[in-house]
């Protein structure tokens, strides 16, 4: 199942084709959406670990395309929650950080390259467990 790549900025192949991987495992011809939670169970407020991670995908006609990609993380105290710390939203072209709030995906385009880069290396390290919701 091949994705759509992004124009306005280059992503890096190997996120491709991990998340086209991952498409194709799923061997269901009749899906329109499929987010992808990637999970390291280890991670806590106290102790750290990877953050979590979503990615939502949709598709037309025969090629998917890259909805949103989000970097989750405990905020606050005393009681912490799991925030978005960092958001790439594909369509609407834009990227939200909780240091600098919104800009458009040109604009971040080294902060998104190293989210991606680095997310791409902690799934080959095996830290996540992976959760498919399909629509």
């Amino acid at each position: 199942m091949k994705i759509h790549r992004e124009t306005i900025l280059p992503l890096p192949e190997p996120f491709y084709e991990l998340l086209e991987r991952q498409l194709g495992a799923l061997n269901h011809p009749d899906l329109n959406s499929v987010t992808f939670n990637y999970r390291d169970p280890d991670y806590s407020y106290e102790s750290g670990g990877y953050h979590p991670v979503e990615i939502n995908l949709y598709r037309q006609d025969d090629c998917w395309y890259l909805n949103y990609f989000t970097d989750f993380a405990y905020c606050g105290g005393p009681f912490p929650e799991l925030e978005k710390e960092m958001e790439v939203l594909f369509q609407e072209k834009q990227v939200y950080n909780s240091f600098f709030g919104r800009c458009y995906l040109e604009h971040a385009d080294s902060q998104v390259r190293l989210l991606l880069e680095n997310f791409c290396n902690y799934v080959e390290m095996e830290v996540y467990q992976v959760q498919v919701s399909a629509d």
